[in-house]
């Protein structure tokens, strides 16, 4: 067979094919689509008690619905092409239950050739009206922040803002106590943190907040020792008796982030103090306060002081 019958031959077979998908397009054809559902709040209420109603129960977001027309407009039909929009009304603590109809269905694709012929499921959707309240709440973060080694994470996280504003359904919003970060873990951390955090919205979706992420801050510092002469050393519950330490200054050895331990004021940032106990003849222990301080006293010398009278 000679080359030219081949090249006949395919281009009749490729007419056919185009000629066969042609009249096949061109046929009536329905299918079924998951499209969007928007359900709309009531509208606002204005009025002297400012009472606006909300849905107060979940909604799906999708319906199946049947769609029908030719062939290559069927093929082209994607979920985002219709949406089902419900407007409620209802008051405070009542139900309703709406039908859907299809003159409730916008089509976003002018041009495109295909109607929704029928709902499938659901075909109706029961809807619970509540209170829309706003409160505002406290941020807890749900974030670990790990060093590096010989590095010290100082003082705690900083979460700005600290408070944020919920807004939902009073039967709900006022079982919430806070909001919560996201998880978040960061390992070897040998800088700064400095991270913007979203917030756990919940998995209902009834509820909505006023900013969708916290920034959070974090103060990494390299960890080091300092030693530090001429503390002074307090003297507690002495009642008025005129007494000092013997020695009065004593030298410690302090641990924390850098920045921290070398800018430490030896006499005013330590409050080291022994308690009074009257007619105690033995020397007393040093003390320091217990207190959440962005440092470690890790030793006092001398540990233990007399007291004399001055």
């Amino acid at each position: 067979m000679k080359i030219g019958d081949w090249g006949i031959r395919v281009g009749a077979v490729l007419l056919a094919c185009f000629l066969w998908f042609h009249a096949v397009t061109e046929h009536t054809y329905t299918r079924e689509v998951n499209i969007r559902l928007i359900v709309e709040n009531p509208p606002l209420v204005n009025t002297s008690s400012n009472r606006s109603i909300i849905i107060a129960n979940k909604v799906p977001e999708r319906i199946l619905v049947q769609v029908k027309g030719h062939g290559k407009d069927i093929l082209l039909v994607e979920e985002e092409d219709f949406v089902l929009r419900l407007r409620t009304e209802g008051e405070v603590n009542s139900r309703r239950t709406y039908r859907f109809q299809l003159d409730q269905i916008e089509k976003r694709d002018a041009e495109l050739d295909v109607q929704v012929e029928e709902i499938i499921a659901p075909s109706e959707l029961e809807i619970h009206f509540d209170l829309r309240v706003e409160r505002t709440l406290p941020v807890v973060h749900n974030i670990d922040v790990q060093v590096a080694p010989a590095h010290v994470l100082v003082g705690p996280l900083s979460i700005e803002p600290s408070h944020v504003s919920i807004v939902g359904p009073r039967s709900i919003v006022d079982t919430i106590k806070s909001v919560t970060t996201d998880t978040l873990r960061l390992d070897n951390v040998s800088e700064d943190v400095d991270q913007e955090v979203p917030l756990s919205t919940g998995a209902d979706n009834l509820w909505t907040l006023g900013q969708p992420s916290v920034r959070v801050r974090a103060d990494v510092q390299i960890l080091a020792d300092n030693d530090m002469a001429g503390v002074p050393v307090e003297i507690r519950n002495a009642g008025g008796r005129r007494l000092r330490a013997d020695p009065e200054f004593v030298m410690v050895k302090v641990r924390g982030g850098v920045d921290v331990v070398s800018n430490l004021n030896p006499q005013e940032d330590l409050d080291l103090y022994v308690n009074y106990v009257p007619f105690q003849e033995e020397s007393y222990p040093v003390l320091n306060p217990d207190i959440d301080a962005p440092f470690e006293i890790l030793e006092i010398t001398p540990s233990q002081v007399n007291l004399v009278s001055r």
